[in-house]
This record gives structure tokens, sequence and C-alpha cells, in this order.
């Protein structure tokens, strides 16, 4: 037995009480918290922006937060005996002590708000996470551990802690925040005043089931992280890394992508795109920073909400709308660009029975939902159909389309099958041509019957192009009274028109 090594008692001490340390934590602010919370419902919201679950070293407390949280997304009553009916109701009473941990937390109240309590108790978590990093880092001296992941590890810790701390100075000054400014709209997909995507704007793609809404979504995400060349013949900005949040059949979203590449794509799949099967951790209602902080965990500065319906309880509630867009103008603030895939409203009997959305009020949930999107792109069409229409909601720049889309399901494929060239119509026309005439072929080539917002925006087109030298705009046109018409500033052949 020469061979073993007797350590000295000084050392064995020194391990005793390495086993016998508890990580750090503060009980009594955790208590606070939660007492703070049941006798003030409204400082939840607070407490939840600083705090989630896993601040709570306890796990009676830690459901109790829980619970909380899902009181309050549901609008019910917070008192200890409603509580306690509700972990009852989960069959886990006895993480509670029967019940009697939720009225000994609930006269636990301290004297200043529960957003101070949970400074409190993440300064603890952010102790830990010390703890932890240190831990790991002795344990890979002690065992031979490469330098360079030693070195990762301390790197990854500090980026994770400044990204979390980076909303601290986000103080810009009026002139630059307002004056420095582009010309056009950023575009993260599109370019010029053909934007869909704008930068630090989210994205809402909605439509019926069936109709292609994540096909569409997944061909720009591959354009993003360089596997496809464009989306719709439309460039698409580069993300570091993407965030798939594959919540609804995360199954048939990964046999809807694998249609779109091989195994040649692995390592760039690997490198730039991860998955999240299954619902979030936590419904938005309950912690509107989770979808930050799960960006963040990924290390992306690009999310994929599929769908939003999965996110957070009563989407048609103003709660849950606030909290939808709430979870992502935080995420957006930080850089992270966020695209979400969402559905129409369903549509009772009558004449508007199938009747294809002509505004964001017709997509399903909050209105808060749409207000915070900066575009909205709604597809419409019949199941399976390889043929569907492309309508602009809402736009960040010019509008874009309305298209019809043809989609190549075996492969994975969409394109631009068809749209309206005004500048061709315009130079074929044999009259000038005003804003209802151009509205009719745009918007309602069938019906005859475009809307006043629908001319309008016919009429933004042709000054767009008035602006741009490729038409000419003249009084007295045809059509209806004595309304302005237009025509091309150049005949088929590129010739200067008369």
């Amino acid at each position: 037995m020469s061979n073993v090594r007797q350590l000295p008692p000084q050392e064995h001490a020194a391990d005793d009480d390495a086993l016998k340390r508890q990580p750090p934590a503060d009980l009594e602010a955790e208590r606070a918290v939660l007492a703070r919370c049941i006798h003030n419902p409204a400082e939840y919201r607070e407490a939840a922006d600083i705090v989630g679950s896993e601040d709570f070293t306890h796990p009676g407390y830690r459901l109790i937060w829980d619970v909380i949280g899902h009181q309050v997304g549901s609008g019910k009553p917070i008192d200890p005996i409603s509580l306690r009916a509700a972990i009852e109701n989960l069959g886990q009473l006895r993480t509670v002590g029967g019940g009697s941990l939720v009225f000994e937390v609930s006269n636990a109240v301290g004297p200043v708000d529960a957003e101070h309590y949970a400074g409190l108790v993440h300064a603890k978590t952010r102790l830990r996470r010390i703890d932890d990093l240190a831990v790991r880092l002795r344990s890979g001296v002690l065992n031979g551990g490469a330098v360079e992941d030693l070195e990762e590890q301390i790197t990854g810790h500090i980026q994770q802690r400044t990204a979390q701390a980076s909303g601290t100075s986000r103080f810009v000054p009026g002139g630059s925040f307002i004056l420095d400014r582009p010309d056009t709209v950023p575009a993260i997909w599109g370019e010029g005043d053909q934007v869909l995507w704008a930068e630090g704007e989210a994205l809402i793609i909605a439509g019926p089931p069936g109709v292609g809404k994540t096909t569409v979504g997944q061909q720009v995400l591959l354009a993003a992280i360089g596997v496809r060349p464009h989306a719709l013949g439309m460039a698409v900005r580069p993300a570091k890394r993407v965030l798939y949040l594959a919540s609804d059949r995360p199954q048939q979203a990964a046999r809807s992508m694998a249609r779109m590449v091989t195994h040649e794509h692995r390592d760039l799949l690997n490198q730039h795109l991860t998955f999240w099967p299954g619902p979030p951790p936590k419904d938005f209602i309950k912690d509107p920073g989770i979808l930050l902080r799960l960006c963040q965990q990924a290390d992306a500065d690009m999310v994929c909400l599929d769908s939003l319906k999965d996110m957070a309880g009563e989407l048609a509630s103003e709660e849950g709308g606030q909290a939808i867009n709430q979870a992502i103008q935080r995420t957006l603030v930080e850089g992270v660009e966020v695209l979400a895939l969402h559905h129409h409203r369903k549509q009772g009997g009558g004449k508007e029975s199938g009747k294809e959305p002509q505004s964001p009020d017709e997509l399903y949930g909050s209105v808060w939902i749409t207000a915070g999107a900066g575009s909205i792109v709604s597809l419409w069409g019949a199941a399976g159909d390889p043929i569907i229409s492309l309508r602009h909601l809402k736009q960040p720049a010019a509008e874009c389309g309305p298209w019809r889309l043809k989609h190549d399901h075996p492969i994975g494929v969409t394109e631009i099958w068809h749209e309206v060239d005004v500048v061709d119509i315009l130079a074929h026309a044999s009259s000038p041509l005003t804003p209802h005439q151009l509205a009719c072929q745009i918007y309602s080539p069938d019906k005859g019957k475009p809307s006043a917002s629908e001319v309008e925006k016919a009429r933004r087109r042709l000054d767009q192009l008035v602006d741009k030298g490729l038409a000419l705009k003249v009084s007295n046109g045809g059509g209806r009274g004595n309304s302005s018409g237009y025509v091309a500033a150049f005949n088929p052949t590129g010739e200067i028109a008369s």
C-alpha cells in the first residue's frame, strides 16, 4: 500500500469543511418576497422581472412562487387558503409541510416592497453561480482539464453576466437617438424600401393551419445562417446563432426543416442553430423575462417563436397580450431579433366566412400582440395548397406584395409565383391610370371593389414611382370623377414617353 498517500489532518479538515459548507442563500429574503406577493399581488410582476423559481433555494418556496405566478396569470386569488388549495390540487402538499409552510411564509411580511427583497435573493443566486464556477474550475485543475476549456468557462460566465447587466446603461442622448439614423429602414429580411422584417422590430408570420407558416419562417432562418442564399428572392441579414422554440409539434418542425437541408449542413446547423423542443420552461405571463434569458443562455442573436399560442395562456386577454409584447420588447432591446409564427382568428359563418384577412385585427389574441410587432405578414389558402397568397398587413417601410406564393412541398422551397408589376401596367396602359384602377388590379382583381385604405396604398405606390422618375402625375385622369391619373415616364421600349 506504499502507493497510497495519506492526507495530513488539516487537509482532511479542509475537505470536511467544504462538504459541510452550504451554498450562498438568503432564506429570510426568499420568505419576504413571497409574503409581499401574497399580500400585495401587484408587486409580483416587479419581483418576477428580477427572480424566477430557480432563484429560490428552498423547494417549498420554489413551489409557492410558481403557484403564485399561476394564480396571477389566471386572475385567481393569492391568499394563503387559495394557495394551499392550488398546491393540494397539484398533489404536492407534502412539499409545503401539508400547507403549514404557506401560512408561515405569509406571516413574514417585511417593511419594503417585493422588488427590494427580490434583489437580495438574486444577489445570492449570482454568488451561487460564482461558487459553482469556482468548484468546476477547481475540479478541472485537479483532474488535468484543458486550459482552453477552463478559460472558456470563465469567459462564458463573464459574457453572460455582462449581457444580463447591459440594460442598466441604455441611456442615449436625444439628438443621437432621433437624428443619427440611416435614410432607409435597416432590414433583417429585404432591402431598400421592400422590407418584410426590420432591424429591432418583431416580425409575425400568420396564417391558418397548413398553409406554410413554418416553411416560410424556416427558409428565412436558414438564409440567416447561410444555408440558403435568400428567402422569397429577398436577402436575409446573417445571424450568429438562431434559437428556435419549437413549442408547437416540435417533431413536425424538425421534419419540415429536414426537407431543406442535407447531412453536408450538419456542422453549420450545429454551430448556428439551437432548438428548444416543447413549450418554454415558464409561461410568459408568469415570467416575461424568460425569453431573453433563454436567448442569452443559447448565445442567440435571433429567435423564432413557433408559435405564439404556446408562449402564454389566454392570448385573448389584455394580460396575456401584454405579457407576450413585454417579453418580445425586452428581447429586442437587448439586440436579439424576434420572428413569431401566429394564427388568424377563427372565422364564423355568414358572408365573412372564408374571407382572406385584411388587417392585423384579424389575428388571434389581444391587440397588444400585433401592436408590438413591426411587420405582419399574412399567408392565406387551404391546407396543403401549392399556391397561396401573401399579404403585408403591417409594414415597417413600403408594402410588399400582395403576392402569390408557390410551395414546392417535397423540397421545402417557396418562391414568388405572381406579383403585380406597376411599372409594366403603366407602360402598357392606354390612358392615365388612377389609384382606384390600380387598387382593383392589386388587391381585388376578382371583385373590383377595393377599400378606401387599398386605394390610398395604391396612390402611395404611384407617388413613389413619381419620386423615382418612373412615372408622371397628370390631372383629370380616367376613371371616377376628375381624380389625378398616372402615366409611365418611359414607354415599353425604354424611350421617354410623350
